[in-house]
């Protein structure tokens, strides 16, 4: 099944026939969340992200609008070595050196967990990708694509456990793939 059958499919289940006319996007959600000084802790994406603004997070609620909707095709992650979210982007990310233990992703949409426990510290079993290759791997691609409809609320968490105590520095978690827009009047 195509990733636009599959977004629509999941839409018209909920009730929303409208998706075949939306305009058809590639999009990359992030949020940004700051490591505690304590080895063992859980974070907590895409929830509150409305306090959070751009450059921390690149959305505004976290549930998408009427018309909008992802199906999260990989996911990334990213420890920065900025201090504060002013230079996020300007600065060289350090893609988990720091962490050496687990990384337990889960993902909630409308309160149902769609990915439960999966550890992301894929450097200790060699799968996934980095965006450099001198780097921790860092890119996962899903085998399945997840859809998160409109108007549907979705967080993630990530649990880490650290052999060393942390510096506080911003963690990044990104979600990407295909989705669709709000479109008014025709498809381009």
């Amino acid at each position: 099944m195509k990733v636009s059958q599959q977004i629509v499919g999941v839409n018209q289940r909920l009730g929303n026939t409208a998706v075949p006319n939306m305009q058809g996007t590639t999009r990359y959600i992030f949020d940004t969340i700051t490591l505690s000084n304590v080895t063992s802790q859980t974070l907590t994406f895409f929830s509150n992200v409305q306090s959070r603004p751009f450059p921390a997070s690149n959305l505004t609620s976290n549930k998408f609008e009427v018309g909008e909707s992802l199906a999260i095709m990989g996911i990334t992650w990213a420890i920065s070595t900025a201090s504060s979210n002013a230079g996020l982007f300007r600065s060289t990310l350090n893609t988990g050196a720091s962490v050496t233990n687990t990384l337990n992703f889960n993902l909630y949409i409308g309160n149902q967990r769609v990915i439960k426990d999966l550890d992301l510290n894929y450097g200790r079993f060699g799968v996934g990708e980095a965006y450099n290759p001198a780097t921790t791997k860092n890119v996962l691609h899903f085998e399945t694509p997840i859809v998160i409809p409109p108007q549907i609320e979705f967080y993630a968490t990530l649990g880490i456990q650290i052999s060393s105590t942390p510096q506080a520095f911003p963690f990044i978690l990104g979600l990407f793939g295909q989705g669709t827009l709000l479109n008014t009047k025709s498809t381009f």
